[in-house]
């Protein structure tokens, strides 16, 4: 029996317009994709186009930020599929290539959980969390779509706010492992298991 995998997609495009023809193209294989997989699967294009649209379709979930159609620029997408993660993989790029300066923050959850940077059909960032505890629970999947909305949000150069983020998130790892110093003894007059911090 396979696993489901599933794939959240947050857009972030330039104008309504965009986002719109972005979310139609997430619906339609291309062509060229559906040219190959009828040759690589021995099948019609016909038949293999209707495969295929079932199994890369990205149906929209909610709008970000800005939830009114008329001025919403991001919004959020999913699918679900149980194999051919590289079929779906190449319609993504497909499309972000198509939309170059769009930014496509995929989220995937399946045995080990993920989270991709794509623009302009190029994987910008990449980390995945491969010591989950338990299925579908995150470990230690950092949030690196943080600066990238950031900058979007704020109509910044794309990657402005990359190194910046890595040296807050190393400054916030060294708070973390400086805590149990600061809450080391527990006051032997207090109520046990109370614990104070100097």
């Amino acid at each position: 029996m396979s696993n489901w995998i599933d794939y959240r997609l947050d857009v972030l495009a330039s104008s309504p317009e965009e986002i719109n023809r972005i979310a139609a193209r997430l619906k339609q294989p291309s062509s060229k994709l559906v040219d190959w997989v009828a040759e690589r699967f021995h099948q019609q294009p016909s038949e293999a186009a209707t495969g295929l649209a079932k199994l890369v379709r990205f149906e929209p979930v909610e709008n970000l930020f800005c939830v009114r159609e008329s001025v919403n620029k991001a919004r959020r997408f999913h699918n679900s599929f149980t194999r051919w993660t590289g079929i779906v993989k190449s319609h993504l790029f497909e499309v972000s290539e198509e939309f170059p300066t769009a930014v496509f923050l995929l989220e995937r959850f399946d045995i080990q959980a993920g989270k991709m940077v794509i623009r302009a059909g190029e994987i910008i960032q990449d980390v995945f969390d491969g010591n989950q505890r338990a299925q579908a629970l995150d470990w230690v999947l950092l949030d690196i779509f943080a600066p990238f909305r950031a900058e979007w949000e704020g109509s910044l150069e794309f990657r402005s706010l990359w190194r910046e983020w890595v040296e807050d998130v190393a400054t916030a790892v060294e708070a973390l492992r400086n805590i149990p110093k600061q809450c080391r003894e527990i006051d032997e007059n207090s109520p046990a298991g109370i614990r104070h911090t100097s």
